[in-house]
C-alpha cells in the first residue's frame, strides 16, 4: 500500500476534521487503490497460474506426441493396427500402421468393402459372420483368418474385437487391433510338422517296444498252450474269433457304449492270456486222456484264480493298463456261466464282464472243433449245434445269436488259422 494512502488513514483514523467533500473524496480515494492493489495481486496470481498450467500444458502435449509416435512405432514393428467403427455415423478410421498390413497408401479412404476386398476366398464366410456379430456381441473375443493383398500375397492376422454398448443395448463404438502374424504362423506351422513328426517316431518307438514285449508275452502263452494243444494255434484262432465277434457287436444297441475300437483291439490282445494260470497245473491233470475227478477238476478250475493273481500283480506296477485290466477280466470269469452255473465266483447274465462272455464263446467254439488228447474235433455244424443248445445257459443269448448270424466267416476263420 502507498504512504499516500497511509497517510490518508491515518488521517481518518485520528479523526481530524474536514469537509465533507474531502472526506468523501478521501474514502474513495482510499477504495479505489484497495481495489486497484487486489485487482493486482488477483491477475498477477492469474497470469502465474495460466504460465504454469501453460508450461504443463505444453509438457505434457510434447509427451502425448512422444507416446504417440513411441505407440506408432511399436505398432509398427508389432505389425500391429488399430481399427474403430462408429456405428451411429457409419464411419470407420484405420491407424497406419493397418494401412501398412494392407499394403495400401494411407490417404484411402476406410471401408468394410475395402477391407473384405482383402479377405481370403476361403475365410471370406468366416470373417463375414464375425463382422455382423460384432453389432450384436458385448464379449470380446479374438480369431485368426487369412488376407489375399493386391500382389498375390497371403497374409496370416489376428484379429480383436472389443465394443461399448449404450444402456439401451445400441453399440456406440467398434474397435479393436489387427496384427499381421505371417511370420509367427510360419513357425507354428514348422513346430506343429515337428511335433508331428516327434509323435510320429515316439509312436513307432512304442508300437517296436509294444511288438516286442507282445511277442514275448504270446511266446510263453503259446509255450505253455503246447501242453494241450495238438496244433499250438489255440491262441491265435481264438483271438481272432473275439475280434471277428466283438467288431460284429459293436453296432448291437445294448453293446454300443462298451465295443468302441480301443475294446476291439485291446480284447485282440489280451485275449491270449485267459488261460495263463494253466502253467499252474500238473501235466498229470492238464493233459490226462481220461475224464477227471472231481478232485483232479478242483484243482483244474484253479488255473482261472493263479492267471488273475498273475496279472494283478503286473497291475499293481501299471494300474492304468487296459491291456492287463482286461486280461484279468477274462482269466478270472471266462468259465463263468450265463445261468450263473460256472466257475469260480457263479457269477450271471451281466454280472461277467463283456469280454469275458466274448472270450468264453469263442473259447469253446475252438476247443470243440480242435483234437484234443482227450477227444477227436468236431465238425462246425455239430459246434454249432452244441453251442446254439447252451444259449442262455452257458452263453449270453445275444451273443450267440450273433455268432449264429455270421458263423460262415468264424468257420472260415478257424480253417484259415488251421
Amino acid at each position: 500500500m502507498s504512504n499516500q494512502n497511509l497517510r490518508l488513514q491515518d488521517f481518518l483514523s485520528n479523526g481530524f476534521q474536514s469537509d465533507d467533500d474531502i472526506r468523501a473524496y478521501a474514502l474513495e480515494s482510499f477504495a479505489k487503490e484497495i481495489d486497484y492493489h487486489n485487482q493486482t495481486e488477483l491477475l498477477t496470481k492469474l497470469l502465474l497460474d495460466h504460465s504454469s498450467i501453460a508450461k504443463r500444458l505444453e509438457q505434457l502435449n510434447k509427451e502425448l506426441t512422444h507416446s504417440r509416435e513411441v505407440l506408432a512405432e511399436a505398432q509398427e514393428i508389432a505389425r500391429l493396427g488399430r481399427w474403430d467403427i462408429n456405428p451411429t455415423l457409419g464411419s470407420m478410421i484405420w491407424s497406419k500402421s493397418m494401412y501398412a498390413i494392407l499394403e495400401i497408401d494411407s490417404s484411402t479412404l476406410a471401408t468394410s468393402d475395402l477391407f473384405f476386398s482383402f479377405v481370403h476366398p476361403d475365410d471370406l464366410e468366416q470373417v463375414t459372420a464375425l463382422f455382423n456379430k460384432m453389432f450384436v456381441t458385448q464379449d470380446p473375443w479374438t480369431t485368426r483368418y487369412r488376407l489375399l493383398l493386391k500382389s498375390g500375397k497371403i497374409k496370416w492376422v489376428h484379429l480383436r474385437f472389443y465394443s461399448k454398448f449404450d444402456t439401451n443395448g445400441i453399440p456406440v463404438h467398434l474397435y479393436g487391433t489387427i496384427q499381421d502374424i505371417t511370420e509367427m504362423k510360419k513357425v507354428e506351422d514348422e513346430l506343429e510338422k515337428y511335433s508331428q513328426h516327434l509323435e510320429q517316431l515316439v509312436e513307432e518307438k512304442v508300437q517296436e517296444i509294444s511288438s516286442s514285449q507282445m511277442a514275448t508275452i504270446y511266446a510263453l502263452i503259446k509255450l505253455s498252450e503246447s501242453r494241450d494243444d495238438d496244433t499250438g494255434s489255440h491262441i491265435e484262432r481264438t483271438a481272432s474269433f473275439c475280434r471277428l465277434l466283438a467288431q460284429k457287436i459293436q453296432f448291437i444297441p445294448q453293446y454300443a457304449d462298451v465295443v468302441t475300437g480301443t475294446f476291439i483291439e485291446t480284447i485282440y490282445k489280451a485275449s491270449p492270456l485267459h488261460d495263463i494260470g494253466k502253467v499252474g497245473i500238473p501235466d498229470s491233470i492238464l493233459i490226462k486222456p481220461g475224464k477227471l475227478t472231481d478232485e483232479e477238476f478242483a484243482v483244474m478250475k484253479t488255473h482261472v484264480q493263479i492267471g488273475y493273481d498273475t496279472l494283478s500283480k503286473v497291475v499293481q506296477q501299471y494300474d492304468r493298463n487296459e491291456f492287463l485290466r482286461m486280461g484279468m477280466d477274462i482269466a478270472l470269469y471266462h468259465h463263468e456261466k450265463w445261468n450263473g452255473g460256472g466257475y469260480n465266483n457263479g457269477l450271471k447274465g451281466d454280472e461277467i464282464p463283456l469280454s469275458a462272455r466274448i472270450m468264453a464263446l469263442s473259447d469253446v467254439y475252438d476247443a470243440l472243433r480242435s483234437k484234443r488228447v482227450y477227444k477227436d474235433a468236431f465238425s462246425h455244424e455239430k459246434s454249432m449245434e452244441i453251442i446254439i443248445s447252451s444259449q442262455g445257459s452257458h452263453f449270453d443269448p445275444a451273443l450267440v445269436d450273433v455268432f449264429n448270424r455270421y458263423q460262415d466267416e468264424f468257420e472260415s476263420l478257424y480253417e484259415s488259422i488251421k
